[in-house]
Protein backbone atom coordinates (compact mmCIF):
# COMPACT_ATOMS: atom_id res chain seq x y z
CA UNK A 1 0.00 0.00 0.00
CA UNK A 2 1.28 3.48 -0.88
CA UNK A 3 1.21 5.81 2.08
CA UNK A 4 0.14 9.41 1.79
CA UNK A 5 2.16 12.25 3.21
CA UNK A 6 1.00 13.59 6.53
CA UNK A 7 -0.05 16.38 6.65
CA UNK A 8 -1.81 16.06 3.33
CA UNK A 9 0.03 17.23 0.25
CA UNK A 10 -1.30 18.69 -3.00
CA UNK A 11 0.84 18.82 -6.10
CA UNK A 12 0.07 21.77 -8.37
CA UNK A 13 1.15 21.08 -11.94
CA UNK A 14 0.89 24.31 -13.91
CA UNK A 15 3.37 26.35 -15.94
CA UNK A 16 1.62 29.70 -15.42
CA UNK A 17 3.49 31.35 -12.53
CA UNK A 18 0.67 33.80 -11.81
CA UNK A 19 -1.92 31.01 -11.59
CA UNK A 20 0.39 29.02 -9.31
CA UNK A 21 0.81 32.02 -6.99
CA UNK A 22 -2.96 32.51 -6.82
CA UNK A 23 -3.62 28.81 -6.16
CA UNK A 24 -0.96 28.75 -3.44
CA UNK A 25 -2.44 31.88 -1.84
CA UNK A 26 -5.91 30.31 -1.93
CA UNK A 27 -4.58 27.22 -0.13
CA UNK A 28 -2.84 29.41 2.45
CA UNK A 29 -6.21 31.04 3.14
CA UNK A 30 -8.57 28.05 2.91
CA UNK A 31 -6.35 25.15 3.98
CA UNK A 32 -3.09 26.32 5.56
CA UNK A 33 -2.39 22.82 6.94
CA UNK A 34 -1.98 21.40 3.42
CA UNK A 35 1.56 21.08 2.08
CA UNK A 36 1.97 22.26 -1.49
CA UNK A 37 4.43 21.18 -4.14
CA UNK A 38 4.66 22.97 -7.49
CA UNK A 39 5.72 21.33 -10.73
CA UNK A 40 5.71 23.06 -14.07
CA UNK A 41 4.48 20.38 -16.49
CA UNK A 42 3.99 16.66 -17.03
CA UNK A 43 7.68 16.22 -17.75
CA UNK A 44 8.36 17.44 -14.21
CA UNK A 45 5.51 15.44 -12.69
CA UNK A 46 6.32 11.97 -13.92
CA UNK A 47 9.91 11.68 -12.62
CA UNK A 48 8.88 13.26 -9.32
CA UNK A 49 6.17 10.65 -8.79
CA UNK A 50 8.74 7.93 -9.39
CA UNK A 51 11.28 9.54 -7.04
CA UNK A 52 8.94 10.34 -4.13
CA UNK A 53 8.04 7.54 -1.70
CA UNK A 54 5.13 9.51 -0.16
CA UNK A 55 2.55 10.17 -2.85
CA UNK A 56 0.38 13.29 -3.02
CA UNK A 57 -3.15 13.22 -1.69
CA UNK A 58 -4.29 15.22 -4.74
CA UNK A 59 -2.82 16.37 -8.04
CA UNK A 60 -4.16 19.59 -9.59
CA UNK A 61 -3.29 19.36 -13.27
CA UNK A 62 -3.50 22.13 -15.85
CA UNK A 63 -4.34 21.20 -19.43
CA UNK A 64 -2.23 23.61 -21.44
CA UNK A 65 1.46 23.48 -20.62
CA UNK A 66 4.42 23.99 -22.90
CA UNK A 67 6.27 20.68 -22.77
CA UNK A 68 3.84 17.97 -21.65
CA UNK A 69 0.22 18.99 -21.29
CA UNK A 70 -2.29 17.76 -18.79
CA UNK A 71 -4.03 15.25 -21.05
CA UNK A 72 -0.77 13.44 -21.82
CA UNK A 73 0.27 13.47 -18.16
CA UNK A 74 -3.16 12.19 -17.10
CA UNK A 75 -2.95 9.39 -19.68
CA UNK A 76 0.46 8.38 -18.26
CA UNK A 77 -0.76 8.46 -14.63
CA UNK A 78 -3.78 6.31 -15.38
CA UNK A 79 -1.67 3.81 -17.35
CA UNK A 80 0.87 3.47 -14.52
CA UNK A 81 0.03 0.78 -12.00
CA UNK A 82 1.77 2.54 -9.14
CA UNK A 83 -0.02 5.87 -9.66
CA UNK A 84 -3.36 5.14 -11.31
CA UNK A 85 -5.15 5.37 -7.94
CA UNK A 86 -4.05 8.98 -7.29
CA UNK A 87 -6.83 11.58 -7.38
CA UNK A 88 -6.29 13.95 -10.31
CA UNK A 89 -8.38 17.09 -10.71
CA UNK A 90 -8.03 19.06 -13.91
CA UNK A 91 -7.86 22.77 -13.11
CA UNK A 92 -7.64 24.83 -16.26
CA UNK A 93 -8.77 27.97 -18.02
CA UNK A 94 -10.59 25.85 -20.60
CA UNK A 95 -14.37 25.69 -20.25
CA UNK A 96 -14.64 23.54 -23.38
CA UNK A 97 -17.11 20.65 -23.06
CA UNK A 98 -14.77 18.61 -25.30
CA UNK A 99 -11.87 19.11 -22.87
CA UNK A 100 -14.11 18.21 -19.93
CA UNK A 101 -15.33 15.07 -21.70
CA UNK A 102 -11.86 13.99 -22.80
CA UNK A 103 -10.53 14.48 -19.27
CA UNK A 104 -13.28 12.28 -17.87
CA UNK A 105 -12.62 9.64 -20.54
CA UNK A 106 -8.92 9.61 -19.62
CA UNK A 107 -9.78 9.14 -15.95
CA UNK A 108 -9.71 12.56 -14.30
CA UNK A 109 -11.54 12.51 -10.99
CA UNK A 110 -12.93 16.00 -11.55
CA UNK A 111 -12.64 19.03 -13.80
CA UNK A 112 -12.80 22.71 -12.83
CA UNK A 113 -12.39 25.87 -14.83
CA UNK A 114 -10.13 28.23 -12.92
CA UNK A 115 -12.33 30.80 -11.20
CA UNK A 116 -12.06 34.42 -12.25
CA UNK A 117 -12.15 35.84 -8.71
CA UNK A 118 -9.83 35.06 -5.85
CA UNK A 119 -12.82 34.62 -3.54
CA UNK A 120 -14.21 31.89 -5.83
CA UNK A 121 -10.77 30.24 -6.00
CA UNK A 122 -10.64 30.11 -2.19
CA UNK A 123 -14.07 28.45 -2.16
CA UNK A 124 -12.96 25.92 -4.79
CA UNK A 125 -9.80 25.09 -2.84
CA UNK A 126 -11.87 24.62 0.33
CA UNK A 127 -14.22 22.21 -1.51
CA UNK A 128 -11.33 20.27 -3.06
CA UNK A 129 -9.58 19.99 0.30
CA UNK A 130 -12.74 18.74 1.96
CA UNK A 131 -13.52 16.30 -0.85
CA UNK A 132 -10.09 14.79 -1.46
CA UNK A 133 -8.04 15.31 1.69
CA UNK A 134 -10.55 14.98 4.54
Amino acid sequence: MVRKESPPCVWIVDDDEEDVLLIRAAFETAAPHVLLRTLFDGEDLLPQLEATPAQPGLILLDLNMRRMGGMEALRWIRASEGYNHLPVVMMTTSSSPADRSRSATLGANDYHTKPESFHDLIQLVARLTHQWLA
